[in-house]
């Protein structure tokens, strides 16, 4: 397992050290806008990656379809990948930028939650 400071450890996320290392890999090329982002899909039939979970899954080899198994089966990453709970996914989050999405996993990477409200500006 590889240390980045100031990112908590895998085991203080409550995750495992290669989905913490797939995150640490992924903010910059959200912050770059390198990569699409669609918060409200995992990935799409022709394999095109759409959202936070769905990067990490298939960059570590998991396959289109498991990605989405795997988006949706997740403990702690949970908060990081869905913005909200609601099922009409009223939360800006849903709509993040590329560089909004790498402001939430900074986040969730360095106090251990998203803080999807304070990077979409929600006012509440």
């Amino acid at each position: 397992m590889q240390h980045h400071v100031p990112y908590l450890t895998a085991e203080a996320l409550g995750i495992e050290d290669w989905e913490r290392e797939e995150l640490i890999a992924l903010w910059p090329q959200l912050m770059a806008e390198a990569l699409p982002l669609d918060m409200r899909r995992a990935a799409s039939d022709c394999g095109t990656v759409c959202c936070i979970g769905g990067h990490i899954a298939l960059s570590h080899g998991i396959s289109v379809l498991g990605a989405r198994r795997y988006v949706q089966s997740v403990g702690a990453l949970t908060p990081l990948f869905f913005p909200d709970l609601t099922v009409n996914q009223a939360h800006s989050g849903w709509r993040a930028s590329g560089p909004q999405a790498a402001r939430a996993i900074l986040n969730f990477l360095t106090t251990g939650r998203p803080d999807w409200d304070a990077v979409m500006n929600v006012k509440r």
